[in-house]
């Protein structure tokens, strides 16, 4: 009996799991991670499914890949929320200052609200280092022959540095209150632009697929990755039935 070839693929997906899971739990290191997870993803996936199919062997590969690469994700949000929450720790933690602001004159209140507005201005600016459009939302299946919906971006540099929307924005899907979790399907050919690095001032369009609950209404809402607050630079509510 002929040896099949084992999946490249597999391989591919099972060295960038390792790698991104160990990047995962290193301060730093770990903003850079989410690419080697997403591909870790996307070629163990892929493995699995050539060897599914009887072509290629290293089924073990493949699953071990998609696995590390489901665990370096949940490490690298678990990072990120970590650093959200230390954050929002900070912020609550000056009760004094907000009862003394509360006492204020009015011309103290309209001094601080003068002094106020060039930081708001500052802030504004910050964000608009990167924009994004939500452009729209088509149902589909992924390769399991499982509900499927592929969201359609526009990303746009604006900063003085060329980046790619996967390090530049974090884009989350939610049904009844759920985050979904990212499909991979045979027929979103937009998908591997999400990696591709974009120069200051132009633009890419790209799909991501997410796998549905049921038909109910999804919301999708786009963040800046490094903001580390709740300011969304983009959402919006798409009706499936």
């Amino acid at each position: 009996m002929e040896k099949k070839p084992t999946s490249g693929l597999a391989v591919t997906g099972l060295v960038l799991g390792i790698i991104a899971l160990f990047s995962a739990f290193v301060p730093l290191l770990n903003l850079l991670s989410f690419p080697f997870v997403l591909l870790a993803i996307i070629f163990g996936a892929i493995g699995l499914i050539q060897t599914i199919k009887g072509t290629k062997a290293g089924k073990g590969l493949a699953i071990a890949g998609l696995v590390l690469g489901v665990l370096a994700l949940l490490v690298t949000m678990a990072m990120y929320g970590g650093a959200s929450a230390a954050s929002d720790d900070s912020s609550e933690n000056a009760p004094v200052a907000e009862q003394a602001a509360s006492q204020d004159t009015p011309a103290q209140a309209e001094q601080e609200a003068s002094q106020e507005e060039p930081a708001q201005a500052e802030q504004q600016e910050a964000a608009s280092d990167y924009a994004v459009t939500i452009d729209g939302c088509r149902m589909t299946e992924d390769y399991e022959g499982n509900p499927a919906a592929v969201v359609t971006f526009t990303f746009t540099n604006n900063s003085e540095e060329t980046t790619s929307p996967a390090v530049a924005l974090h884009a989350q899907v939610f049904q009844n209150g759920t985050e979904l979790e990212m499909a991979i399907t045979a027929d979103n050919e937009d998908a591997g632009k999400y990696m591709n690095d974009v120069k200051p001032g132009a633009s890419i369009t790209y799909g991501l697929a997410y796998e549905l609950e049921d038909m109910s209404d999804i919301t999708v809402e786009v963040q800046e990755l490094m903001a580390f607050n709740d300011v969304l630079l983009a959402e919006q509510t798409f009706s499936l039935s």
